[in-house]
């Protein structure tokens, strides 16, 4: 059964911070709901987009009830933040697999993010004006603390799309390129040390 704990997201309509939850495990099939959920306004935005002009984001092609097949396998949990009664991002993770590329945790378990998004109205990319800010945050909070839980001591990894490569060289080491992963991603990890002052708020 989906257990959920609180954190809080900043509505951006009136720049105050709301109550929201964090949504624990939850399965292929609640992950298949919010896709159906998110996929009407994500198709008006990006047909808004291209009456633009505009660019679409690089992660517009996301399809998260094909990745939703990955929970049918041990090592994969998945994760959302729910407010105002609707999922606000989703985040799927893996426990098995990785190892530590950075000198002084080379070896050590990581806890890996597969993918991480926020729901379509709040992507800048996509729309003018977000409703929530902190989503991925919230996401990466989540992520650490199941790393500490797993006795990966808050250590993750992952794989970064140009558009957010910006944000991850704020809190992670940036390792550059990585031609083994398929679509030769910037990869970026996060260290014990970092992870503490991510959940402290502090970039290191």
């Amino acid at each position: 059964m989906t257990s959920r704990r609180p954190t809080r997201l900043l509505r951006r309509s009136d720049e105050k911070l709301v109550q929201a939850e964090i949504l624990n495990e939850i399965s292929r099939d609640e992950v298949i709901d919010i896709h159906m959920d998110w996929q009407p306004e994500r198709l008006a935005a990006l047909k808004n987009l291209r009456s633009q002009g505009k660019p679409w984001p690089e992660n517009w092609h996301w399809d998260w009830s094909t990745k939703a097949d990955n929970l049918n396998f041990l090592a994969y949990r998945c994760f959302a933040v729910e407010c105002e009664g609707r999922a606000q991002g989703l985040m799927m993770i893996a426990t098995i697999g990785w190892r530590g590329r950075i000198d002084n945790q080379i070896g050590k378990p990581v806890l890996y993010i597969e993918y991480i998004e926020s729901a379509p109205w709040n992507l800048a990319g996509l729309v003018e004006t977000p409703r929530f800010s902190g989503v991925g945050i919230a996401l990466i909070r989540t992520a650490i603390q199941v790393s500490a839980d797993e006795g990966f001591a808050g250590r993750i990894a992952l794989h970064s799309l140009p558009q957010s490569q910006p944000f991850y060289r704020r809190y992670m080491h940036d390792l550059g390129m990585d031609a083994s992963h398929g679509e030769n991603l910037c990869y970026f990890e996060m260290t014990e040390k970092q992870a503490n002052q991510f959940v402290k708020g502090r970039p290191s």
